[in-house]
């Protein structure tokens, strides 16, 4: 797993980790929309348990994202909004 310090927009983070679990220190949101739009990496891995297991203990930041890095989720994995 990686920690960056860098800020990135979230479609830059995504790309840069094909296949993976993406723990989001968010940073700026569409105020309209309520998306997130940029944020740092704290985490990463291909294991959704992995990204969850941090959650038990969280970072300090104030706005976390979890997002897989691809368009559809693995087989087995479904999202509810």
């Amino acid at each position: 797993m990686e920690k960056t310090n860098k800020a990135e927009r979230i479609e830059t983070i995504k790309k840069r980790f094909h296949r993976e679990w993406l723990l989001i220190a968010v940073n700026e949101i569409d105020k309209a929309t309520t998306t997130p739009l940029s944020g740092k990496v704290v985490a990463h891995s291909p294991h959704r348990e992995d990204i969850y297991q941090l959650l038990l203990k969280p970072p300090k930041a104030k706005k976390l994202l979890i997002e897989y890095s691809e368009d559809s989720f693995p087989k087995g994995y479904a999202a509810a909004f």
